[in-house]
């Protein structure tokens, strides 16, 4: 049904069983290149904040519930374990220690007895 004077390259595409493959093929093969892509950049740690494989500084070692909203939280964070008491409107830092060699940098006894007794002294 081509028109005798119309040119070749206004001619209407052919739309059947060939093209629609080819055009599969080549949608199928950029999405398959793209999630290798993103596979290599999660393997080297190049994906930024994406990345879920990078290092970690903060850690949670360890959680106790007290109530419902309160509990007690050991934090490892750059070779220091903290231990946080955690409530809704506050977080209170407990006790701080060296993880290499177990120094306390706060007496955790001394300071519950100062709040409990209310005296100034340890």
């Amino acid at each position: 049904m081509l028109n005798a004077t119309m040119p070749l390259a206004m001619a209407p595409p052919e739309v059947g069983f060939s093209s629609v493959l080819k055009m599969s093929g080549a949608l199928f093969f950029i999405l398959a290149m793209l999630l290798l892509v993103f596979y290599i950049m999660r393997r080297l740690n190049l994906g930024g904040t994406f990345s879920p494989m990078r290092s970690r500084d903060l850690q949670v070692v360890e959680r106790l519930a007290l109530g419902p909203r309160q509990n007690i939280t050991v934090v490892k964070y750059r070779g220091q374990e903290l231990v946080l008491g955690v409530t809704q409107d506050r977080i209170t830092l407990l006790q701080a220690r060296d993880e290499v060699n177990g120094t306390d940098h706060t007496k955790f006894a001394g300071a519950l007895k100062k709040e409990t007794t209310g005296s100034s002294d340890s």
